[in-house]
């Protein structure tokens, strides 16, 4: 098979799978009432930013503790460029996808000298300091306060076309193309040449040299790529009403790695299925826990708990996630 064909056999397969994962989510908002509607944009954004983690540790082996920092560069570029500057709302996601990437080129540099720890440390210092900088230069960044951004209102040619549309729908229309769009890119990475590098520096630094693959410049490319899909998805979390430092905790790094980590961190499929997790659960097991009448000081930890214990369940039992463990069981059924 030519390169050629090859080529528009993977663009038409991103394509379909891309349009197919919109669809999915537009009929599945369909069956849900306006609370689950926004939980279903929630998870389309943070969708976006987890494929960053399979891209730059599924597909190259690097380790972030720092993806949610990143989306903090794109949420506040984002919001200052609207309400600074004044320019519309999608240039300013357009803008965004840049300026983390623009970021992820200067940390890139730095990490392509790190691995392992050493690199999982650097970028959780960034996670740690970027909120703090937004405190310190309150007067640019409004501090613990914020910038108060939204999607705004639905527009009237749409409302004329499907009828009234409530704020929740409007979110997840508003997320919904990028996130397509996203999936689109992280197919065709992982299946061109450039993922098929990226994954032999992954599994051989040194054997990937010899062959001569440029080491560091494939990192910086691979930081560029996933801090541009992290800043992205930073601007459309933030403008479901405030970027400010409490919407960018640390933690929220930790709480996509997980996703990545339950899924699989190879696995683009495992990206979708940890980020339905991440979000449904916890609302999940605070029904549960009030049917059984459990304590609200118990309660109020179980679904932290939860994740915590799946996340380390996977770790020991299954490291390749559930797509691994998907994916083990259909080679067990051919043989």
């Amino acid at each position: 098979m030519s390169k050629r064909r090859e080529h528009k056999i993977i663009g038409l397969r991103s394509t379909l799978l891309s349009i197919a994962l919109f669809l999915f989510f537009i009929l599945l908002s369909q069956q849900f009432d306006p609370y689950n509607q926004s939980q279903l944009a929630n998870i389309a954004t943070l969708l976006i930013a987890v494929l960053s983690i399979t891209l730059l540790t599924g597909a190259s082996g690097q380790i972030s503790l720092g993806q949610g920092a990143i989306m903090a560069v794109g949420g506040y570029g984002s919001a200052l460029l609207v309400t600074r500057l004044g320019f519309s709302m999608w240039i300013s996601f357009i803008l965004a996808i840049f300026i983390s990437a623009l970021f992820g080129l200067f940390l890139g540099l730095a990490a392509a000298r790190l691995s392992g720890p050493y690199l999982a440390g650097t970028t959780l210092v960034m996670a740690l300091a970027i909120p703090s900088i937004a405190v310190r230069f309150e007067s640019f960044f409004s501090g613990d306060v914020g910038l108060s951004v939204d999607y705004g209102m639905p527009p009237v040619w749409l409302t004329n076309l499907v009828g009234e549309i409530s704020i929740e729908e409007w979110s997840l229309y508003v997320v919904l193309p990028f996130t397509a769009a996203a999936l689109f890119a992280v197919l065709n990475l992982s299946n061109t040449r450039t993922g098929r590098t990226w994954r032999a520096v992954r599994d051989n630094e040194v054997s990937a040299a010899l062959s001569g693959i440029n080491i560091q410049r494939t990192k910086v490319i691979v930081f560029v790529c996933a801090s541009g899909l992290a800043g992205l998805a930073g601007a459309l979390y933030g403008f479901r009403g405030l970027v400010a430092p409490s919407v960018y905790p640390t933690d929220l790094s930790l709480t996509l790695l997980t996703a990545a980590v339950i899924g699989g961190l190879r696995s683009i499929g495992g990206a979708i299925f940890g980020t339905f997790a991440i979000v449904f659960l916890p609302d999940l097991i605070e029904k549960i826990t009030k049917n059984l009448a459990i304590p609200e000081t118990i309660g109020n930890y179980l679904p932290a708990l939860t994740i915590g214990t799946l996340l380390l369940l996977t770790v020991i039992l299954n490291p390749r996630g559930a797509a691994g463990a998907l994916e083990h069981i259909r080679h067990r059924k051919k043989h």
